[in-house]
């Protein structure tokens, strides 16, 4: 019977420091057994859950969005992540470094396309997107600025379609870059770091043509793993060889 009583009441412990409004979208959540991109399937329709974690962002607290991230289940954890990351949250290094040491990872359905990924690569994943994202507003704002200067294309149909292609960020490149360097040292400090988010960071920077000057962190998970990925980067960055992984 206590066992029972304590099984029962420990979601309270837990989770008592949510307010009851953000705890109820946090049980809803908390019934599915994976995330989900905003559009998911194969005719892209808008995800339930997804508008759920969306409402949950406009009504939580830093402090309550930071404590599901350290303790919620794997879903409401990814969600939490992400929004932190909107908000360019002080935390995002601590968190980070829990997550590469926890290994905690969560079912995820991108599009139509699902699979199990750890939550430091997802963290991590957030950084490159949000700097295709600046790179995508910075091209659209010179599309945009050309329009303008063409009189005969200067039309209210050309003008419309810039606005539903503008994308925001609240992150500079300088930032993004900066938060990323601090991943980097956490993941490379770290001889338990996964053989894929190391792959993942091999595999961008080959990609980028870019030579981090900590690049011989990165030996010890080459003989570690063995990895192609990982083997190819180092030759890139000791040799000037370029080999392009197929993916990463």
């Amino acid at each position: 019977m206590k066992i029972l009583i304590f099984l029962t009441f420990t979601p309270f412990f837990i989770f008592g420091q949510l307010s009851p409004n953000v705890n109820e979208f946090y049980q809803q959540i908390s019934k599915s057994k994976r995330a989900e991109s905003k559009n998911i399937s194969i005719d892209g329709h808008e995800s339930e859950l997804y508008k759920i974690h969306e409402k949950m962002d406009k009504i939580a607290t830093d402090q309550e969005i930071e404590h599901i991230a350290f303790h919620g289940n794997p879903v409401n954890k990814y969600y939490a992540t992400n929004i932190l990351f909107k908000r360019k949250s002080k935390s995002l290094e601590k968190l980070f470094k829990y997550y590469v040491k926890s290994k905690d990872s969560v079912h995820i359905l991108k599009g139509c396309i699902g699979g199990i990924s750890g939550l430091d690569y997802e963290l991590y994943l957030n950084i490159v997107s949000e700097k295709q994202t600046i790179n995508q507003a910075v091209w659209e704002k010179k599309w945009k600025d050309s329009m303008m200067i063409n009189k005969k294309q200067n039309t209210p149909e050309y003008l419309n379609l810039v606005d539903v292609l503008n994308t925001e960020t609240n992150w500079t490149c300088k930032e993004l870059d900066s938060l990323v360097y601090k991943f980097d040292q956490i993941i490379l400090d770290d001889p338990e770091s996964s053989e894929k988010i190391v792959e993942f960071i091999c595999g961008r920077y080959l990609f980028e043509s870019i030579k981090v000057p900590y690049f011989e962190k990165i030996t010890y998970f080459e003989k570690k793993y063995n990895s192609e990925y990982i083997k190819k980067y180092l030759n890139f960055c000791r040799y000037g060889i370029r080999e392009e992984p197929k993916d990463y």
